[in-house]
């Protein structure tokens, strides 16, 4: 009995040897159509092909493992980027909507904003109602407040932002840009955002939504000033179809904003490359110092951020 135990041990190491040599092999048939035969190659599969259920690499366009991810996801924004449309906001006098219009423009490609008479509400001025009585704010609308501007902040760093005290400025830098400058209105002058009924009130047989566009937005109370409508090329409103016949200033500007796009695809990515190569420069410096921080370093300045809001 103890003569055969030599014999088994030998037996089991050969069966084991001859499974490991088998399974190389397999893997070496088959696996090799996984990867390439290199590390170079296995390493740039890795990070920029995936494998197709036919056998055939397809590129991946954005994944966590590419290299300088950072730089080509800001490359894709800059191609997508728009400076034929500029949105105009006309005395917001709502931190939300302000900070809102704000996202919502840089969140669809559009870089110019142009502010009148930019809103100087801090967390320590009270808000009035409609019959001019102070209202007091609670701790968590300060709060929220806060976050809006915080948010708008983070909005603006990829914004191109100018601020006139006056509409006549903002008017004379518009026209000089050449910009067909249409204000959103709710009067019966204004003309829906229909290819039909703008190209009706147009009458030429061009693009109904101009080449170089400025789309004008006013206060949430009475809309854009007479001296605005009276400058402007057009006034615009969006179509409703429900019993309310306003929106919040905020959600109107997405919806007209977003609707100019359908009405004119072309305006996506609308720059000259002399615009492109700006924002390359001012947009990379930002995205290299943001990587040079660590996670802990970018929330010790967000607090830093946060705390500084609170003492302005």
């Amino acid at each position: 009995m103890f003569s055969r135990q030599p014999d088994q041990a030998l037996r089991c190491f050969v069966l084991g040897a001859a499974s490991a040599l088998v399974a190389v092999a397999i893997y070496q048939r088959f696996g090799s159509h996984r990867g390439s035969g290199n590390s170079e190659e296995v390493r740039k599969g890795r990070t920029s092909f995936h494998q197709t259920n036919n056998g055939k690499k397809s590129q991946i366009w954005d994944s966590p493992d590419l290299e300088l991810r950072m730089l080509r996801k800001a490359e894709a924004v800059i191609q997508w980027r728009t400076t034929a449309l500029t949105v105009v906001i006309e005395r917001c006098t709502n931190d939300h909507n302000h900070s809102a219009i704000m996202r919502t423009a840089e969140a669809l490609g559009v870089q110019n904003v142009f502010i009148i008479d930019p809103s100087a509400v801090s967390e320590h001025d009270e808000p009035t109602d409609s019959r001019g009585k102070r209202v007091q704010r609670t701790q968590q609308e300060i709060e929220q407040q806060n976050e809006h501007k915080l948010f708008a902040q983070n909005a603006t760093e990829w914004l191109t932002i100018k601020e006139f005290e006056t509409t006549t400025d903002c008017l004379k830098e518009l026209k000089a840009t050449g910009n067909q400058i249409w204000a959103t209105d709710l009067s019966q002058e204004a003309v829906a955002l229909v290819p039909e009924l703008l190209q009706e009130h147009q009458q030429h047989s061009g693009p109904i939504i101009p080449d170089k566009l400025a789309i004008v937005f006013g206060t949430e109370a009475v809309g854009c000033s007479q001296e605005l409508l009276q400058a402007s090329n057009m006034r615009v409103y969006l179509p409703l179809r429900g019993f309310a016949d306003s929106l919040n200033l905020s959600v109107a500007t997405a919806l007209v904003l977003h609707h100019l796009f359908l009405l004119k695809p072309e305006f996506v990515g609308m720059a000259t490359e002399e615009e492109r190569r700006e924002l390359r420069s001012r947009w990379f410096k930002k995205l290299a110092q943001q990587r040079l921080l660590s996670s802990r370093d970018k929330k010790e300045r967000g607090r830093l951020l946060g705390q500084i809001s609170k003492c302005k």
